[in-house]
C-alpha cells in the first residue's frame, strides 16, 4: 500500500490532475454562490452550512496530515500534492455537503 502511495504521489501528473479537481471543485462553489439559487435567504443557508461542515472536515484532515509530513518531505513534490490532496478534499467536502443540503432541505 506504501508503494503505491509512493509512486502515485510521487507522480507530477497525479499533482496536475489533482490540482485541476481543486479548481473545478472551487469553481463548483464559486458558481453556486453566484447562481439565482445561492443568493436567496434558503441559498445562503446552505452555504453558510456546508461551509461549517467542510470546516470540519478541514480541521480534521489538518490534524492527519503532519502524521504524513516526515514521508512527504523526501520529494517535493510528494509534499505538494499532499498539500493539494488536502486541499482538494476539502473543497471535496464543501460540495458534497453543498449537494446534500440541496436536496434535504
Amino acid at each position: 500500500m506504501i508503494e503505491w502511495l509512493t509512486v502515485l504521489f510521487d507522480s507530477r501528473v497525479f499533482m496536475k490532475a489533482n490540482a485541476i479537481l481543486g479548481f473545478v471543485l472551487l469553481g463548483f462553489f464559486i458558481f453556486f454562490y453566484f447562481s439565482k439559487e445561492g443568493r436567496d435567504e434558503r441559498g445562503r443557508g446552505l452555504i453558510a452550512t456546508a461551509s461549517l461542515a467542510a470546516f470540519v472536515v478541514l480541521f480534521v484532515l489538518l490534524n492527519v496530515a503532519p502524521y504524513f509530513f516526515s514521508w512527504a518531505m523526501d520529494n517535493i513534490v510528494r509534499l505538494a500534492n499532499l498539500i493539494q490532496t488536502v486541499y482538494t478534499l476539502f473543497l471535496l467536502s464543501a460540495d458534497i455537503a453543498l449537494l446534500v443540503l440541496r436536496k434535504i432541505r
